[in-house]
């Protein structure tokens, strides 16, 4: 699916819409820039770009994809469908228009060059509303936390609820034995 125009290819679409109406595949640059993503479905998009005659273009679209993250516990691949509305405006380097004539919750960029490309924004827009917190269907039914030799994970509502266990060893590290005295001048 195209995803880039020329800006003077958009001027036909003053007195009509372009609709969008397809799918992208976005996975090896959502990967190069964001690690955790293990894999990414083909981005759906489905949507309008409206071109003013001021040189404005507003993009409305909605994006559906299906990202796999590590979880958050286990680092086990977990599948997350996302839809995320989309809805941005571009000003043209020639525009009379200015940034500051739009309302404060409008996502307004002024474009550099004669080209509308979407792609960096659509992948922006995934990757800023990517869960950051992700289980695995067996976690999110199980209380269970990992664990290990003189470590345990605890939930939020488990470290608040019970005070943070004590050492059976009431000195500490023996190896920190030594610097105990070391500051008992300055207690006296």
């Amino acid at each position: 699916m195209k995803l880039k125009w020329a800006l003077n290819e958009l001027k036909k679409y003053q007195d009509e819409m372009l609709t969008l109406d397809g799918t992208a595949d976005l996975e090896q640059a959502l990967k190069e820039r964001d690690e955790e993503i293990l894999a990414c479905e083909a981005v759906s998009i489905k949507g309008s770009v409206e071109v003013d005659k001021d040189g404005v273009y507003y993009a409305d679209l909605v994006l559906k994809t299906k990202v796999t993250l590590p979880s958050s516990r286990s680092l086990e691949p977990v599948t997350m469908p996302l839809s995320i509305p989309f809805s941005e405006i571009y000003l043209s380097p020639q525009s009379p228009v200015t940034v500051d004539s739009f309302t404060e919750g409008e996502i307004v960029e002024e474009l550099s060059s004669d080209v509308l490309d979407l792609q960096k924004s659509i992948e922006d827009a995934i990757l800023s509303n990517k869960p950051t917190q992700v289980f695995t269907e067996e976690e999110l039914k199980s209380d269970e936390m990992p664990s290990g030799k003189d470590w345990d994970v605890v939930g939020e509502d488990t470290h608040i609820s019970q005070p943070s266990k004590k050492s059976d060893d009431d000195e500490g590290d023996p190896r920190f034995a030594a610097l105990k005295d070391l500051f008992k001048e300055d207690d006296e």
